[in-house]
């Protein structure tokens, strides 16, 4: 009988310790793609470089067009800072987060703001250096 209470404690034990090590890696993500669109939010490229990968890119899907437009890192810090894109908050209400091993995760979220359009992004994150960072941002608009 020992055993087997012994057994199960142990059993509680680690997934519990999981558990904490998944909240952790989600806060972490989170708290990466917050900084990303709260950057953008502002129109600060300065505030926003730190937070974007080196080949980061927004793919844009315009359903009246039919098709996607790719903004490299360059184009995009261009639109933030002349103020084509941002300017105002937004709320993020995350609807799915997964992790692809150790390094890589990927975020659907929805963002609204009264009065703008809402959008439906897919976030690809990779951790490098230490550090969460976006690497693509794939827009849509909800129709």
């Amino acid at each position: 009988m020992k055993t087997k209470i012994s057994s199960l404690l142990i059993i509680l034990t680690l997934v519990s310790c999981l558990s904490n090590a998944q909240d952790t890696k989600q806060k972490e993500v989170k708290s990466a793609l917050e900084a990303y669109i709260n950057a953008g939010d502002i129109n600060n490229v300065e505030k926003l470089k730190p937070h974007l990968h080196s080949n980061f890119r927004v793919a844009l899907y315009d359903a009246k067009k039919r098709g996607i437009s790719i903004l490299d890192k360059s184009t995009y810090l261009s639109f933030i800072g002349s103020k084509k894109f941002g300017g105002y908050k937004r709320k993020t209400t995350y609807e799915n987060i997964e992790f692809i091993g150790k390094n890589m995760a990927s975020i659907k979220a929805t963002l609204t703001s009264p009065g703008k359009p809402t959008l439906k992004n897919f976030y690809s994150l990779v951790k490098t250096n230490n550090a969460w960072v976006v690497i693509q941002d794939y827009v849509t608009l909800v129709q």
